[in-house]
């Protein structure tokens, strides 16, 4: 059975247990209701599938925040 994390994410990537990086559209599309849906960088994409969107500045922001708060065992 394939692994769904908490979050999957297109565009960029967090190393963390509960993160699914992918790679492509059709693999974004396997975690549709599985898993929350982060898009970056393709807003089209992300109202498409009615997931989440950042830009390519605020993912890297979300991304040292959630290193930090992993960092501190909040996540």
């Amino acid at each position: 059975m394939p692994f769904y994390g908490m979050l999957a994410v297109y565009g960029g990537c967090i190393d963390h247990p509960e993160v699914v990086c992918v790679k492509s559209r059709e693999e974004l599309l396997s975690h549709v209701g599985r898993c929350f849906l982060v898009v970056v960088g393709d807003e089209a994409l992300a109202r498409e599938l009615g997931a989440a969107f950042f830009a390519d500045e605020e993912w890297a922001e979300f991304a040292r925040f959630f290193q930090e708060a992993v960092g501190r065992g909040r996540a």
